[in-house]
């Protein structure tokens, strides 16, 4: 669980720079206006491998009994929540109203997750994914952080179109990456 720990620590903190325009203005100055977008995402892959890796190595530590509605609410938390990053990823006006749609995205996926799981490793992962978010956002409001202006014509559809896409793959990909299953679209026979 402390290989879970670390790479949720680690996502919080990577995300926090972007929050800090002063602290992500001195992370630029040292690898290059060019280079810290593909650093960034490099770095967020690593501690989501990290993440990855963490969860299934850790046993299953019971600490409550979620409630037998908790996967049919986590479902519809998380649908809302691959939407928001549907937004999140395109440049519509939806972006705008919303703010911070990843923030958002991980909220509600993150509390979604908690109704439908009550073991440790939830526990660190869920929680700790939540509060990073909550805190992200607190202090990007705090620095003024704003989405960029540019608003392009057809991006909200595409991107609501685009979270439920990723949705339906994530449900499909789930037991594999995470070794959950969720439920599968398979044919029958």
């Amino acid at each position: 669980m402390i290989i879970l720990a670390a790479g949720v620590l680690l996502f919080a903190l990577l995300h926090g720079v972007a929050a800090v325009p002063r602290c992500k203005d001195l992370v630029k100055s040292w690898t290059g206006e060019r280079w810290y977008g593909p650093g960034f995402g490099l770095a967020s892959l690593v501690a989501i491998a990290v993440i990855v890796l963490g969860w299934r190595s850790s046993g299953v530590v019971p600490v409550y009994d979620p409630p037998a509605w908790g996967w049919y609410v986590n479902y519809v938390l998380t649908f809302i929540g691959f939407l928001c990053l549907g937004v999140f990823l395109f440049r519509g006006s939806y972006r705008q109203h919303l703010r911070f749609p990843m923030g958002i995205a991980t909220v509600f996926w993150a509390v979604g997750h908690l109704f439908a799981n009550g073991d440790l490793a939830s526990l660190i992962l869920f929680s700790g994914m939540l509060l990073g978010s909550v805190a992200h956002m607190a202090v990007a409001v705090a620095n003024g952080v704003r989405p960029t202006p540019e608003v392009r014509v057809g991006h909200d559809g595409l991107s609501l179109i685009f979270g439920a896409a990723l949705y339906v793959i994530m449900t499909q990909l789930h037991p594999a990456i995470i070794g959950v299953p969720i439920f599968a679209i398979s044919k029958a026979g």
